[in-house]
């Protein structure tokens, strides 16, 4: 199959359209999700979900703990039985672009048992999970064919900001323009294949982010292992001083993701001591002043966005970064030997 022939490609260049239409189309379903949480009588909860859609909870866990009076914590949705409190109440926030996901599923039911607030957001409706869950949000994704996920995490991201944003109040302008510099990205793909080029040989990548975009960066190094088998790492850019560091050399891969000038300026002394050892690293944000000190032309710049919406062209780089690295290598992004596309949940009774 030829290069941007493939599910992965067609359907991660798709992500700024469904976006559009989630924002326009999940806008009562949000209010409504919203209007619950401000019902709840209870103030904390957990957001669980499995892979790409962990990343996803990780994402509405920090937007709605630094926005909202509401404190919740993202769990894997394998870990919820062990990590549940014993006593008290909360809400469970479930995340699963199949509605099928069996650890997603466990984890509401487990909720639903002790009469907890379930929420489910999901890309399919008339899912196990829009059944079980009080409440749902069903984005518009439409069908993801490929295993790799893009689109459908996408929307979530964008679900995750529209639900923060109508229980905190503001409005989504910046999510229109985030969706305007996802497709600038997009049209810049011939760079993205160009960069992809350098991780063909790659044994290991790092990949950074801060705030909004450590999830991002934890999703990116997912998406270099699951659809162009290589050993990625993700981690917040701070952390990465804390031990990693020891394994970067000249020429090791790094990919700093970032979501304005402001997480530029705070990163800026890890950077210094990152460029004493001479990576071959990317920045991947909005056009700020003082990247090119360090990056010297390997540089995927947009505008018109900063903040926590720029995770949307930040991560449609990344997603075609990953794709490019794919095809570099020989390999069908599609289809991962090893993976399926959903781990799906088996009823045990009957």
């Amino acid at each position: 199959m030829k290069v941007e022939e493939h599910y992965m490609f067609k359907e991660a260049v798709e992500g700024p359209s469904v976006v559009r239409r989630t924002l326009s189309e999940c806008r009562g379903e949000v209010e409504a999700v919203a209007d619950a949480l401000r019902r709840a009588e209870v103030r904390r909860g957990f957001i669980v979900g499995s892979g790409t859609s962990f990343h996803a909870s990780l994402y509405l866990q920090y937007l709605i703990n630094k926005y909202t009076d509401l404190h919740f914590t993202a769990v894997p949705a394998s870990e919820f039985k062990a990590w549940k409190p014993v006593k008290g109440r909360y809400v469970v926030i479930g995340f699963s672009q199949s509605g099928e996901s069996s650890d997603v599923i466990e984890a509401v039911k487990e909720a639903k048992a002790a009469g907890v607030l379930t929420i489910g957001i999901t890309n399919t409706p008339g899912s196990t999970l829009t059944k079980l869950a009080d409440y749902s949000v069903v984005t518009r994704a439409g069908e993801e064919k490929a295993v790799t996920a893009t689109k459908t995490f996408d929307v979530q991201l964008a679900a995750s900001l529209m639900i923060v944003r109508a229980v905190a109040g503001g409005g989504l302008d910046d999510l229109t323009e985030a969706v305007k510099a996802a497709e600038q990205v997009i049209e810049a793909r011939g760079r993205l294949r160009e960069l992809a080029s350098g991780l063909k040989s790659s044994e290991s990548v790092y990949v950074l982010g801060r705030g909004a975009t450590y999830p991002i960066a934890l999703e990116f190094a997912l998406k270099l292992k699951e659809a162009a088998m290589i050993h990625a790492e993700g981690f917040a850019v701070r952390e990465f001083l804390h031990g990693p560091l020891q394994l970067v050399d000249e020429g090791t891969p790094v990919y700093l993701l970032l979501g304005s000038g402001e997480a530029f300026r705070e990163s800026e002394v890890a950077l210094k001591k990152i460029q004493g050892y001479k990576p071959a690293w990317v920045y991947v944000g909005p056009r700020a002043e003082g990247v090119e000190a360090y990056f010297k032309g390997s540089e995927v710049e947009f505008e018109g966005v900063e903040g926590d919406a720029a995770v949307l062209p930040v991560v449609k780089a990344a997603q075609l970064i990953a794709y490019y690295a794919s095809v570099a290598r020989g390999l069908n992004p599609d289809k991962p030997t090893k993976l399926t596309k959903v781990v799906k949940y088996e009823s045990q009774t009957g």
